[in-house]
């Protein structure tokens, strides 16, 4: 009875060995998976994250664009405006030369 004790106890540490042998390598597998789901995970964050980046990145390009059109519009108008002011006065500022000119020569 003592013989077959020891021998079912070796056999039982044996089994345990055997459990605790698989129970590492399926926490080192499982440990593994988890680090490849976790990048997989991660990529495809930031993936999402550089697209949402260039969605806003192109809205607020296209809200500038869209606030700079009534700027540009209104200074072309200006542009307009001061060219017709200018050429309307021409006559007049040749006019104010000439007679400077006219004196400045008339003096000498």
């Amino acid at each position: 009875m003592t013989v077959e004790l020891v021998k079912a106890i070796k056999e039982a540490e044996v089994k345990a060995e055997a459990i605790v042998r698989e129970a590492k390598q399926e926490a080192r597998q499982t440990q593994k998976d988890a680090e490849v789901k976790a990048t997989v995970i991660m990529q495809k964050a930031l993936a999402e994250a550089e697209k949402k980046a260039k969605d806003l990145i192109r809205k607020a390009e296209d809200d500038a664009r869209s606030e700079a059109v009534p700027l540009i519009e209104e200074r072309q108008q200006e542009i307009v405006r001061l060219k017709k002011e200018a050429s309307g006065r021409l006559s007049e500022v040749v006019a104010v030369i000439t007679e400077k000119v006219v004196n400045i020569y008339a003096d000498n």
